[in-house]
């Protein structure tokens, strides 16, 4: 197997040229016998790194092919090879860069090589494809909030448990007051209008209050299809969560197995309106029909939109009246059916 060995004077925890390193590593380990050789390299970049190691400044090693990574770096006399291939990761955006000696150079890009001018080829970087899962977890709270309980306790004891796991998350937390001392990919991003917005994106909505009177934030998650996470207070039978199905009810110590939580659960929910605005009409009095204008045509809305006839948002379950155009583009765009 030829022995090939990459220098760079220095890597740093991220970058393109760290990326490549892990990336050409990984897919080329089992054709090469490849070194790594630096004089400098944080440990949780090298643990990354799927071949040898060597971190020196002056490394005895023979081998069949030495890249270069930076076109800059010179050679380290205790390295010899038969082929020096120096790579081109950048672009020349400083008249003093310049390219050292090399047999072959390997520029990143058709870019890199017009911004040189040089006569290398050009080989795109590889890429293996992360097999990890990232949660995006978005909570809506007040904090601090006497009525909710330990709400705040438990919100940091579960982004605690989750990096203790390492299992990679970012957590949005949208609340008047901040939480002190968050702990790392949890966020603290104030408060927002329109909440759903961002819970729809989410692959979590938590939720860990003692008790909620309602909790809005739970039936925003699950109309929009995304999972809880919260605590048994008692309202979450009402409103229909069920563990495991479509999301989870962990309980109020905090003591179970956070690994579950990379199943994200799909389900589908609905949540019917009608009923709802019926009850309050039977206590508020049943009101009159508008009268429809000539040719307009009852539409009962099925999504949220702004209406820009009406110059109003308008919300799922409402019954407006409409042009006939209008009425037909609004079926035709789904946001709503004639009555």
């Amino acid at each position: 197997m030829d022995k090939v060995v990459i220098y760079t004077s220095y890597l740093y925890r991220i970058g393109g040229i760290e990326t490549w390193v892990y990336n050409f590593c990984d897919l080329m380990k089992d054709k090469y016998d490849i070194t790594l050789v630096t004089k400098s390299i944080p440990k949780n970049a090298r643990d990354k790194i799927s071949v040898k190691v060597i971190e020196s400044a002056n490394p005895v090693l023979e081998c069949d092919s030495l890249i270069m990574l930076r076109i800059m770096d010179e050679v380290p006399r205790g390295i010899t090879y038969k082929k020096l291939i120096r790579t081109c990761h950048a672009c020349k955006v400083k008249p003093e860069w310049h390219i050292l000696d090399y047999d072959y150079l390997v520029h990143v890009s058709k870019a890199s090589k017009k911004s040189f001018q040089t006569n290398g080829k050009v080989i795109h970087n590889m890429l293996k494809k992360s097999e990890s899962e990232a949660l995006m977890i978005v909570s809506a709270t007040r904090i601090p909030a006497p009525d909710k309980g330990k709400n705040a306790e438990r919100i940091l004891k579960l982004a605690n448990m989750l990096n203790e796991k390492n299992i990679p998350f970012i957590w949005f937390n949208f609340s008047d007051n901040a939480l002190v001392n968050p702990p790392k990919n949890f966020f603290n991003v104030g408060t927002t209008d329109d909440i759903q917005a961002y819970i729809k994106k989410a692959d979590y909505l938590v939720q860990l209050s003692d008790a909620e009177g309602f909790c809005y934030s739970i039936l925003e998650a699950l109309v929009n299809g995304t999972a809880v996470i919260c605590t048994p207070f008692e309202t979450t039978k009402e409103l229909g969560v069920k563990n495991g199905i479509n999301g989870y009810i962990i309980p109020f110590d905090m003591d179970f197995d956070v690994n579950k939580l990379l199943k994200v659960p799909k389900f589908d929910y609905e949540w019917d309106n009608e009923p709802l605005i019926a009850e309050w009409e039977k206590i508020l009095g049943k009101p009159p029909k508008r009268k429809k204008k000539t040719g307009d045509i009852e539409i009962k809305v099925t999504r949220d939109y702004y209406d820009t006839d009406l110059k109003r948002g308008v919300r799922s379950g409402e019954r407006i009246m409409v042009r006939p155009e209008r009425a037909d583009k609004i079926t035709y765009l789904g946001y709503g059916e004639r009555v």
